[in-house]
């Protein structure tokens, strides 16, 4: 039994360190990503930020497309953990909404550049592997927990169609931060308080408030050319 015991606790010893240098290589390679772009970005260079041979990263990740995958997909493992974090099922339906949609705006913000490697990755003739359409999903499935509960609550309004609010939260989100980003201006808290504004009127189910035709114009607008741009329009 000592043995079996013995032979137990080297195995998890190897696999926590087989854990720790793949957490580095993720880490170095997010880096060497960021400052040189994903064509000049080499992955000796990345190696000798881990302090292992180049040949070892090889062992992890089979080409540089794959390492790059890996790094996309720890991302959105820890955002989409950090929204679970993010929002109380226990509180207001809205008061949930604001919550995801202050942790969606920061990230969106603080993260811009490394999430404009997607970009790169979807323009690399390369389709998106399961396990990275899997962690999207997701992340947005967070939003499509908070409305099914509100659904259920009598908060929102029976015929509330899911998709269009997902794209009409995300899609508002996504387009501010680049402007903000763009014009280099400090956020502004009244993205986000527009937002909750417009669900509250589109989407309440109770006594809502309504929010300016000007406002909800701006708010489908940017939501259209969003789309437009995903589609290469």
């Amino acid at each position: 039994m000592g043995v079996a015991r013995a032979e137990i606790r080297r195995t998890d010893t190897r696999r926590e360190r087989v854990e720790e240098k793949e957490r580095a290589i993720l880490s170095a390679a997010r880096a060497v990503f960021l400052k040189y772009g994903f064509k000049r970005a080499r992955m000796a260079e990345i190696a000798r930020r881990v302090g292992v041979a180049e040949g070892t990263i090889y062992i992890y990740y089979r080409t540089k497309n794959d390492l790059l995958q890996a790094v996309v997909l720890q991302f959105w493992d820890g955002i989409t953990e950090g929204a679970q974090k993010a929002v109380d099922p226990s509180v207001d339906t809205f008061a949930q909404l604001r919550a995801l949609a202050d942790h969606h705006l920061t990230l969106m913000i603080r993260d811009r550049e490394f999430i404009e490697l997607e970009v790169i990755l979807r323009n690399s003739g390369t389709e998106p592997i399961a396990s990275e359409r899997t962690t999207l999903k997701r992340y947005v499935a967070v939003f499509d927990a908070i409305f099914r509960r509100g659904l259920d609550r009598g908060d929102l309004v029976s015929n509330a169609p899911l998709w269009i609010a997902r794209d009409l939260f995300y899609g508002t989100l996504d387009y501010s931060s680049r402007t903000i980003v763009l014009r280099g201006a400090r956020r502004p808290t009244g993205v986000i308080d527009n937002l909750i504004e417009v669900f509250r009127a589109r989407y309440g189910a109770g006594k809502r408030l309504a929010p300016s035709a000007s406002l909800v114009d701006r708010l489908e607008a940017a939501v259209e050319r969003l789309e437009k741009q995903s589609r290469g329009g």
